[in-house]
């Protein structure tokens, strides 16, 4: 197997080789920061979805906010396909489970932190089949 390195930090390239061509010969994370993060403090969540640092600032904050305001929605008698919470469970788990393809059916790129996927499968749990 050929050594993959990259470009931007001259590390090998390990995980991720199948994408090495398709990141400019980087890393996912050199090349985010190289061409997608901009201006942005390197320590600051930027607008890309899947923005590495977004594990580092607000991705607590906002799965505590969605699961307040699903609460809130479900004592007030929200019309959702899962109110039942064994409902509700199982289609956040499949949703979990098939996200991967929600991303790329919308031609997104997978979140990279794990708080913005609980905080996607939070609201789609609501209505996933």
């Amino acid at each position: 197997m050929k050594d993959l390195v990259c470009v931007r930090c001259q590390r090998p390239v390990r995980v991720g080789r199948e994408n090495y061509e398709v990141f400019e010969r980087m890393h996912y994370v050199c090349f985010h920061y190289e061409f997608e993060h901009g201006d942005a403090d390197v320590d600051e969540e930027c607008a890309a979805a899947g923005c590495p640092s977004a594990t580092l600032t607000s991705g607590r904050d906002r799965v505590i906010a969605t699961a307040t305001e699903l609460a809130v929605e479900a004592a007030s008698g929200a019309p959702w396909r899962n109110s039942e919470t064994h409902e509700y469970l199982g289609a956040f788990a499949a949703w979990l489970s098939d996200s991967g393809g929600y991303s790329a059916g919308r031609g997104r790129v997978p979140a990279g932190n794990g708080w913005e996927i609980v905080n996607d499968a939070l609201k789609a749990a609501t209505t996933y089949e």
